[in-house]
């Protein structure tokens, strides 16, 4: 689905429910963010298809973070010829570095620990909107913190430092898109609250 001009959403219903959302962006070249498990992949190229993008269009996929919901279709994507790129903190290297594909498509790339350590958050200034991966959900609530490489104390800081971006659109690696500055406000509002009551 088309969000923006340039901005493509594929948002799973509940018989994905245990797969990211995917979000196509397209500048001079085509950036896939969480293409998520094998068995969407199928359907989510139905769906870029019906687009007009095809698999090998596809230049770059970048991952908001290394849990399989919104990974495991990397190889899928590299086998024909898309680079990878995320934050590889824990001795991974990515074909191309997550915070300079950023700047050189005019996306800010935001280190946002707390799910996990290796976890991004994008934001395209044109829309003023981030794509945040298991950050916050379309309900408030934040990603979980009891896994392994999660931090309760990171989480909380990242979520107040995208809340400081005042954005109008909030993508989320799950769920529904969120629109309107003053409703993702609140919602920020409500996981820091969750983050310190829990």
């Amino acid at each position: 689905m088309r969000v923006f001009e340039d901005v493509y959403a594929y948002i799973w219903g509940k018989a994905f429910r245990d797969v990211s959302n995917t979000f196509i962006l397209k500048k001079d070249s085509l950036i896939l963010i969480d293409p998520g498990r094998y068995k969407s992949f199928t359907n989510l190229y139905g769906l870029m298809r019906n687009d007009g993008i095809r698999v090998n269009d596809i230049d770059y996929v970048v991952n908001t973070h290394l849990h399989l919901d919104h990974c495991e279709s990397n190889p899928m994507f590299k086998r024909h010829g898309a680079l990878l790129s995320f934050y590889g903190k824990n001795n991974l290297i990515p074909d191309v570095n997550v915070f300079e594909l950023g700047k050189s498509f005019g996306l800010e790339v935001i280190h946002t620990p707390g799910h996990t350590q290796d976890s991004i958050t994008i934001y395209i200034p044109e829309y003023e909107a981030v794509i945040c991966g298991d950050l916050i959900f379309e309900n408030g609530v934040p990603g979980r913190t009891d896994l392994y490489d999660s931090n309760k104390r990171y989480m909380k800081r990242s979520l107040e430092l995208i809340q400081s971006y005042d954005s109008k659109y909030l993508f989320p690696g799950h769920g529904r898109l969120v629109e309107g500055r003053e409703g993702i406000r609140v919602l920020f509002d409500k996981a820091i609250l969750i983050l310190e009551k829990y």
